[in-house]
């Protein structure tokens, strides 16, 4: 399993609905800390960043899914900032070689997400994992 497939199950279990940065950053964090023995060695490195974890490789990976078709990259009319949404074709794509409980995960974690506002979602993070609170600009 490539990353990027589990890049793309993150954004395809939105079911065509966007993503904001924090959705996409928060949740592929929380892949990697609660099912870490599924990922591939060259699973996305977080770091303490401002708002809690971050991997600046997920927005290129992003960016080569766009190219392939996969996601749409849009831009928030409200706050400029990138949104990630999967295709049609993105969301028909079956990985294979994904474990029943790592799909789960990742649906379950993107629905909860997407239900939280930012700073509950920041919150929460730094609720469960303390440590990525070291550089954050944002008052819990």
């Amino acid at each position: 399993m490539k990353r990027t497939d589990l890049l793309l199950k993150i954004i395809a279990a939105a079911e065509g609905k966007p993503l904001t940065p924090a959705q996409l950053q928060k949740v592929a964090f929380l892949l990697g800390m609660e099912c870490s023995s599924y990922m591939p060695e060259d699973y996305y490195r977080f770091r303490k960043y401002d708002y809690g974890p971050f991997s600046a490789e997920i927005y290129r990976d992003a960016e080569q899914l766009e190219r392939e078709g996969m996601i749409t990259i849009l831009i928030n009319a409200r706050g400029g900032w990138r949104e990630y949404a999967a295709t049609v074709q993105g969301c028909t794509v079956e990985i294979e070689d994904m474990p029943k409980d790592v799909s789960s995960f990742i649906l379950e974690k993107v629905k909860w997400a997407r239900e939280l506002s930012f700073p509950e979602l920041v919150r929460e993070v730094y609720r469960m994992y303390p440590a990525y609170r070291e550089n954050s600009v944002f008052s819990v």
